[in-house]
């Protein structure tokens, strides 16, 4: 798993030297005026309630001018879209296509052990388009790709790959949801904790807390 971080960290390290160096392509461009809106965006919503960020805020802390914003997202809600798929959902997908599908569950609960505050508040976003609803079809993506790998998805049983995809992914988002929006819960066990209950969770059935 530490070779896919290492190449994050140096995706965003070329970035910067592109920008120190002035060597630059148009989609280097882009993404760095990305990092840039994203990471102003990090800082607001730990500091502001949400529906109380602008775009110009947003703009404001990253040093640009807010038409500049429209160039690369359509609302704010689309940023959080963006850092969720660049710093996990993609990593993801690496660890899954090298057949390290436990790795990737495991890294989901580190990844949000380490960004506690921001994603609690990203979860009180309520309505279309919210956080929940786009970290769970993340998720099912990933379950959909990890089943695909590995099962024949009979089309005529009910449970088919998309059915079972979605049960898991439900399950997964909820399991994190509770852990970092409940403040005892958040500071009483670390991810390899929570982590570790997840995996006996779904390895179980109802059945085995029956005496």
């Amino acid at each position: 798993m530490l070779i896919f971080i290492v190449n994050r960290v140096k995706i965003y390290y070329d970035s910067y030297m592109q920008y120190q160096t002035g060597v630059i392509t148009m989609e280097a461009d882009g993404r760095n005026t990305k990092l840039l809106i994203s990471e102003s965006y990090k800082k607001l919503v730990l500091l502001y309630p949400y529906e109380k960020i602008t775009i110009k805020m947003i703009t404001d802390g990253a040093g640009l001018i807010r038409p500049t914003f429209y160039n690369h997202f359509r609302d704010k809600n689309e940023v959080f879209e963006w850092i969720l798929q660049e710093e996990l959902i993609n990593i993801l997908h690496s660890l899954i296509n090298n057949k390290m599908e436990k790795e990737a569950i495991k890294m989901i609960f580190v990844y949000f052990g380490n960004n506690k505050e921001f994603y609690k508040r990203l979860f009180m976003i309520t309505g279309q388009n919210s956080f929940e609803e786009v970290f769970e079809n993340s998720i099912f993506r990933i379950f959909f790709q990890i089943l695909k790998n590995y099962s024949k998805d009979e089309k005529k049983l009910f449970l088919t790959r998309e059915n079972i995809s979605r049960y898991y992914s439900m399950g997964l988002v909820y399991i994190i949801k509770m852990w970092i929006s409940d403040a005892d819960r958040n500071n009483m066990f670390a991810p390899e904790e929570v982590y570790e209950s997840y995996i006996f969770l779904i390895t179980h059935s109802l059945l085995d807390y029956i005496d």
